[in-house]
């Protein structure tokens, strides 16, 4: 039950910013900083490492919690 597949990881989390797309303040074209036609998880990782992985370790918590997976 406890499958790596279904563990939350950077890829997924890179997958999931991805499918929501570029939160919308934060596009170039409204005075942001990411251009409009990139995949956003894909540019944060590049981009902004820090935020990326702050980011996923909020995710992950969430997502294992969601999941009721133990450390």
């Amino acid at each position: 039950m406890n499958r790596k597949e279904d563990r939350p990881s950077k890829i997924a989390y890179e997958r999931h910013l991805n499918q929501l797309g570029i939160p919308g303040d934060s596009r170039k074209s409204k005075g942001g900083r990411v251009p409009d036609y990139v995949k956003y998880g894909t540019w944060l990782r590049v981009n902004d490492p820090g935020g990326f992985e702050s980011g996923y370790q909020a995710w992950k918590a969430k997502v294992r919690a969601e999941k009721g997976y133990d450390d």
